[in-house]
């Protein structure tokens, strides 16, 4: 679903999942995961539908942003593609940190490109 484009404007684009109804969603926070377009139709970009690849997702309410609505942002690592109407399968694999308010985008940045790298060593031998 349409984000406020915010993650793409940091370089953290990300896809904004809608959960179904009865999906268990952890606590707020940022998570290693598995991201995994569902089906076989063609994706835009280098992710391949079936294949999963790597993503930090954050969980929570954009705090940084004054945020309000809950929301699930996927960054997917390493990969680019257009993933608006894809249908998609988030698997939490661990949990890196909790939610923070942070006092300047360039902290969240920072953060965020420690996030990715925490991600990319948790899931690297998987």
């Amino acid at each position: 679903m349409r984000g406020d484009g915010r993650g793409r404007g940091l370089g953290f684009p990300t896809a904004n999942v809608a959960p179904s109804a009865f999906a268990a969603i952890p606590a707020d926070g940022v998570y290693a995961a598995w991201f995994t377009v569902l089906g076989h139709g063609q994706v835009p970009g280098t992710v391949v539908a079936g294949q999963r690849c790597r993503a930090a997702v954050s969980v929570g309410t954009n705090p940084t942003f004054s945020g309000r609505a809950r929301t699930v942002e996927a960054f997917v690592i390493d990969e680019t593609a257009d993933l608006y109407g894809q249908r998609v399968a988030v698997d939490f694999v661990s949990r890196i940190r909790g939610q923070e308010k942070f006092d300047s985008v360039a902290d969240l940045v920072a953060v965020m490109n420690t996030d990715v790298e925490k991600t990319r060593g948790l899931l690297s031998g998987d």
